[in-house]
């Protein structure tokens, strides 16, 4: 039986299928959310637990941002979209909780993307960037301009897009940026980019493993 990940967009989508190719998994799908909300992640959830009978899968992850809340509230978070669509609660990030539908074993698990306690993949993607950034490093004097106008979490996802675009990608290739200065594009051309070995990604690497 395959295994599921739920994530939120495409950029996570094509990050997380990167990195599973390190980890010894068994088939796997990984599904996107398109956009975070209560009632968004409920009802997915309602999905896959009514095509479960049909199409059973041994394990459920659920990959979110942290963003600026707490491990608890995250964790909240979940389980109220959990008790309505499994009728189960997590104790914790990371870890599986067991359960059966009509007599068929599944586990779920969730993990937050951070640094710190805080943050989202685009802070992952800033720390572990193997290439020169003086292009996207500009945007910071821009940030202190702008501090009470420009959240972090926009500033990250901006200085990414620059990252891509003008500190990595050639003159050509800016000319068609909508196809080659995306994430999935570097992770399937331009890995040297990045420092996937960081020990940065070591806590998602484990959780992944889980997934065997």
């Amino acid at each position: 039986m395959k295994n599921i990940i739920l994530v939120e967009g495409k950029d996570d989508k094509a990050f997380i299928e990167y990195l599973i190719q390190g980890v010894d998994v068994k088939e796997f799908s990984i599904n996107i959310l398109e956009g975070l909300s209560k009632d968004a992640l409920t009802k997915r959830l309602a999905s896959l637990k009514t095509g479960f009978l049909k199409n059973p899968f041994e394990k459920l992850g659920i990959i979110i941002d942290q963003d600026s809340f707490t491990r608890e509230e995250r964790l909240a978070f979940i389980n109220e979209c959990l008790q309505e669509s499994f009728d189960i609660q997590l104790s914790d990030s990371q870890t599986f909780v067991d359960l059966t539908i009509d007599k068929i074993p599944l586990q779920i698990a969730c993990y937050f993307m951070n640094i710190g306690g805080k943050g989202e993949l685009e802070t992952i993607l800033r720390l572990i960037k193997n290439h020169s950034s003086s292009n996207a490093d500009c945007l910071e004097q821009w940030q202190n301009c702008l501090s009470e106008k420009v959240s972090q979490k926009e500033f990250d996802k901006l200085w990414v897009h620059y990252y891509l675009k003008y500190d990595t990608a050639t003159h050509q290739e800016r000319q068609h940026a909508g196809r080659y200065c995306t994430l999935e594009y570097s992770l399937q051309h331009k890995t040297h980019i990045w420092d996937l070995d960081s020990p940065v990604l070591n806590e998602l690497k484990v959780f992944l493993a889980l997934f065997d």
